[in-house]
């Protein structure tokens, strides 16, 4: 007894120590650090210790390894992983310290199954500039966490995608993308590729998979890239012009159309050279038409139209001969080269006199060359060589001093004062002064100046009478070179009365009489006789007014004194009449009488009245609107005349008439006029015609047979004549014609005079056999009747208004009959009057709102495609609409586990509206809620751990622990008082039908710590804890004979119990 109690306390001891030995670094290392394993790949791990331990193990619900204390690398190892979120972990247990352990992270991937892309709600073509989405399906991958969907157009990269799912288990990924295609975008490829990015320790690349390309066609308005000049050659056609894909864009393919001078032009048509011109180039489709403009020149070989001889000016070069689009054409424009003496000569060599001679011209292009020969003869301008001055005698032959040199040979003129001379001539003595000789020919003009001198005596050219005016001097008598010549220049002096007499004296009236003029120079002297009368302007004295009478001689009243005698001009009204007259009764007024003469003027205004008998200036006919008086006639001071003026009074049917009178339409007739003062009295006679305006009557409604002749039903009263306007519909018509059947309506005739309008609108009622304007097809509602069909005045014409009746499969059908949707096929509508009946055929499609039929409930496997479970029956055909929770999914899709629940199927079409509300259910296997799971406790806690699972069918649920089961039945299990023994993984295995799904829970137990103050406390607790021991030990065996053998020593496995606990 004494050796098993110290063999006890010995043990008591060695586990107190471990218990008190404990650390915070666990020493194990894993190699790799983390797993990433490819779903049903196979996987391998080493743990590694460098510390003495008591056993290491690998605790996993597959792969696991058992504890051994005999190795410090142990190596966890599947062959075939298939547990999506298996949670493996190394421990140990310390020789000294508390178990610990290190969790394995271990991701287990599965790459997609297929990836695919698709448009959503479309098909076919795209057009430009719309909005479309693009649908990426990726299905069955794991994780999505590290999926990435990616997105190409081409090889360029759009978009990408990350999820933030924490889910292990494989799932389906749908990611869209909203384009805007332009053209540039047609035939472009778009793709998706799913890309999983494992991390360092995954597989390297990244595993990649793609959709197929999705090829797009954008439709797109039509586009010419380029329209650019072009110059073909004669004989081709439009069709060559080079159009082709770069050219000319667009979607569908456009048609190519040519206009030329505003008209169509056909281009299969051979060009001709002249046919050169701007033309217009149409590119058309279906969603638009553009057209540009270009320059088409038309190409051909060089002709020289004509090819004469040329006579060119000196310092010409050949470029200039007249080759121009007349006299040379070719398209290219040709090149043009010149030869002389058989040598080439360049063209923009200036000619020189010398260069005259035979010459070839030779234009060329890239079609051909011509030539042809002409004489060129080279002209130049004449040249002038002559002196300054030249003197001659009075009376002898003077010849050209100098002649030019020119071709063709210059005519010579030779100028004195601007004006042309003989140029061979005998000069008087005026000839002496300043010269121009030119010479001119076509190519220019030579000019030279000089002077000719005259030698003579003096001359005096006139000794005329004089008269100048008061205060001028005799100085200021008209001697000048022109009047008075010699060479040398004479001097001039003056005699009057025998005396000399100086010409500064300014000269009075009374200085008149005979003088003597004398010129004198060296060679001789010479004088001459004038009179000198001194002149003096006029002065005028006249009244302010004269009474004269009518027909009696009118002279002037007054006179001038003046010298000259001055002349006399009587103005009136600013115009000038005679100044002796006999005055009529119209030429009283303000009169003006100026006196003239070289040296003045003097003016004087009085009256003259006249006096006279009445006078009817005129009396002509008189058209006044009815209402106007005899008051309004023209009688004004102009038309009637008297002085004193006379009274006015008028005469008809030989009655007095009171002027102040309104005229009526019934006053027309011959009026007498007449005109009386205290002299005499006048009288004359017009007719007067009294006007008024147009008055229309016409009926409200007339009836006219279709192209039958219509003329104006009702004539307006009026004077003048009225003029008549016929309008329908705003618009002036012929008031006589032929009516057409669409000719009813209403019509305006409008009478017009000067005076005034007359309106009248009535009816006109073509009458005419039916006329179906239209008979188009119809897809009418259900429950519409035939006579909802879109007949109206403007579709069946008829006067009188037709009957409509219709048929169906040969048999009449009454129009008020509400349509089912099994009446639709072809119908006969018959309109029918008195004058004929016409039909037609038309194809009716009756439409009804949609119609659905769903079951209550549908069960759907998780992950296999869902389609709608129930069709409708609608016309036109509807669109779906699924929705779940207020939000609208894609109707086709691939549920995940959680999808279970209430949908609305909806079924649209423009006539209305069905929905249907059914349950899916997902059947899928075990899927397990969030937990915790991982517990770290101290030695004799209590632990909880829950077990939240879900599947349909409802799962079945056992516990496990180092891979024996300890449960049945409970989603919870309970450890009450844990000991190191209760350290370890857990796990939690749900399973029905459709799979199995295991959660793992890790249990870390800390020893408790324990201080020993002093000796005898160690005692105390030693003696305690043997009490225990002894306790434990009767405890245990007495269980052990009841439910099993346990052994107790230093091995810390955990056995299991039969009730679930530890």
């Amino acid at each position: 007894m004494a050796c098993f109690t110290m063999l006890l306390l010995q043990l008591l001891i060695s586990l107190l120590l471990i218990s008190l030995s404990h650390g915070d670094h666990c020493p194990l290392q894993l190699d790799p650090q983390r797993a990433v394993v490819r779903y049903g790949g196979s996987v391998e791990v080493t743990c590694n210790t460098s510390v003495a331990h008591k056993g290491m193990g690998w605790e996993a619900s597959e792969g696991g390894v058992p504890m051994t204390k005999k190795q410090n690398l142990i190596t966890w190892r599947v062959s075939e992983l298939t547990e999506w979120d298996i949670k493996p972990f190394c421990y140990i247990n310390p020789n000294k310290g508390a178990q610990c352990l290190i969790e394995l992270p271990v991701t287990v991937y599965k790459t997609p199954d297929s990836v695919s892309i698709s448009t959503v709600n479309h098909r076919g073509p795209m057009i430009e500039g719309q909005q479309y989405e693009l649908q990426c399906d990726v299905h069955d991958v794991a994780p999505v966490q590290y999926l990435t969907v990616k997105w190409y157009k081409n090889q360029t990269r759009l978009n990408q995608t990350t999820f933030s799912d924490t889910d292990k288990t494989p799932e389906n990924k749908t990611v869209t993308l909203l384009i805007r295609p332009d053209r540039d975008d047609n035939r472009a490829q778009y793709w998706c590729e799913a890309e999983l990015d494992l991390g360092a320790e995954g597989p390297q690349p990244s595993p990649k998979y793609s959709s197929k390309p999705l090829s797009i066609t954008v439709y797109y308005a039509p586009i010419i890239q380029f329209c650019r000049d072009w110059s073909p050659l004669t004989g081709t056609s439009l069709d060559s012009y080079p159009l082709n894909l770069y050219s000319v864009e667009g979607n569908p393919h456009p048609d190519i159309s040519w206009r030329h001078k505003s008209s169509p032009v056909r281009s299969s048509m051979p060009l001709t050279r002249y046919d050169s011109g701007l033309y217009e180039i149409i590119a058309r489709n279906d969603l638009n038409n553009v057209s540009c403009f270009m320059n088409i020149i038309v190409e051909f070989a060089p002709i020289i139209q004509f090819c004469r001889d040329w006579s060119p000016l000196t310092g010409t070069s050949l470029d200039s001969y007249p080759l121009n689009v007349y006299s040379v054409e070719g398209n290219p424009r040709p090149d043009i080269s010149w030869r002389h003496k058989s040598s080439p000569v360049r063209s923009s060599m200036l000619l020189t006199r010398y260069d005259s001679g035979l010459y070839e011209i030779i234009a060329r292009n890239d079609l051909n060359n011509v030539s042809c020969f002409m004489n060129i003869i080279v002209e130049y301008p004449p040249e002038l060589n002559c002196n300054k001055s030249y003197e001659v005698k009075e009376k002898t032959p003077f010849k050209l001093p100098c002649l030019a040199d020119g071709l063709p040979k210059p005519e010579y003129f030779l100028y004195k004062n601007g004006k042309i001379i003989q140029h061979d001539f005998y000069p008087n003595w005026n000839d002496s002064g300043l010269y121009q000789l030119t010479a001119h020919n076509q190519h220019g003009t030579s000019n030279s100046t000089f002077t000719i001198k005259i030698l003579h005596a003096p001359i005096i050219q006139f000794c005329r009478d004089w008269s100048p005016l008061t205060g001028t001097s005799l100085d200021s008598y008209p001697l000048n070179l022109y009047s008075v010549e010699g060479n040398p220049r004479p001097d001039i002096s003056w005699r009057h009365k025998s005396s000399p007499v100086r010409s500064s004296m300014p000269l009075t009236r009374h200085d008149s009489g005979l003088y003597e003029i004398i010129a004198r120079n060296d060679l001789n002297n010479v004088s001459c006789f004038m009179n000198i009368t001194v002149e003096h302007p006029p002065e005028l004295n006249c009244n302010k007014s004269y009474e004269v009478k009518e027909k009696t001689p009118f002279k002037l009243p007054c006179l001038a004194d003046g010298l000259p005698k001055p002349e006399y001009f009587l103005y009136k009204n600013g115009k000038i009449i005679q100044h002796d007259f006999y005055p009529n009764w119209n030429d009283s007024g303000l009169y003006q009488l100026t006196a003239h003469n070289q040296h003045g003027t003097s003016n004087s205004t009085f009256t003259i009245k006249i006096l006279h008998a009445p006078i009817i200036q005129f009396c002509r006919d008189w058209s006044p609107l009815t209402g106007t008086s005899l008051d309004s006639y023209p009688l004004n001071v102009y038309s009637v005349e008297g002085n004193p003026h006379p009274d006015i009074s008028w005469r008809h049917k030989s009655s007095p008439v009171r002027s102040s009178m309104l005229l009526t339409r019934y006053d027309s007739g011959l009026y007498e006029i007449i005109a009386r003062n205290d002299l005499n009295n006048v009288s004359c006679f017009m007719n007067i015609t009294v006007e008024y305006p147009p008055e229309l009557n016409c009926n409200k409604s007339y009836e006219v047979k279709e192209k039958t002749l219509f003329k104006l039903p009702c004539i307006a009263d009026g004077l003048p004549k009225p003029e008549y306007f016929l309008y329908k519909n705003g618009k002036i018509i012929q008031h006589d014609f032929y009516p057409n059947w669409n000719d009813s309506g209403l019509y305006q005739l409008t009478a017009h005079n000067q005076h005034g309008t007359s309106n009248s609108t009535f009816t006109i009622k073509i009458l005419l056999a039916p006329i179906i304007q239209f008979c188009r097809d119809w897809s009418p509602l259900t429950g519409t009747s035939l006579d909802s069909y879109p007949l109206n005045v403007y579709s069946v014409e008829g006067n009188p208004r037709p009957d409509i009746s219709w048929r169906h499969k040969s048999s009449p059908v009454r129009s008020s009959m509400p349509l089912t949707r099994y009446d639709s096929g072809r119908y006969e509508i018959i309109a029918r009057n008195d004058l004929n009946n016409v039909s037609c055929f038309m194809n009716i499609i009756v439409e009804y709102p949609p119609e659905l039929n769903c079951n209550k409930s549908y069960e759907v496997r998780n992950k296999t495609l869902f389609k709608l479970p129930c069709i409708v029956d609608g016309l036109p055909k509807p669109e779906y609409f699924l929705y779940k929770n207020g939000k609208i999914i894609q109707h086709d899709f691939y549920p995940n586990w959680n999808d279970s629940g209430l949908y609305q199927l909806t079924a649209h079409n423009q006539h209305g509206t069905s929905n249907s509300t059914f349950t899916i259910k997902i059947l899928h296997a075990p899927v397990f809620y969030d937990s915790q799971e991982k517990f770290v406790m101290e030695e004799g806690s209590n632990i909880t751990l829950e077990c939240n699972t879900t599947g349909n069918p409802e799962p079945e649920v056992w516990w496990s622990f180092k891979n024996r089961n300890i449960s049945t039945g409970g989603r919870h299990f309970n450890i009450e008082r844990a000991t190191s023994t209760s350290a370890g993984v857990y796990t939690c295995s749900a399973t029905n039908k459709f799979g199995r799904n295991d959660k793992t829970f890790i249990v870390e137990i800390k020893a408790l710590d324990y201080v020993f103050p002093n000796y005898i406390l160690i005692v105390v607790v030693v003696f305690a804890l043997l009490a225990v021991i002894i306790i434990l030990v009767v405890v245990i065996w007495r269980r052990r004979k009841s439910s099993g053998h346990y052994e107790i020593g230093l091995r810390s496995e955990m056995q299991p119990l039969s009730n679930g606990s530890l």
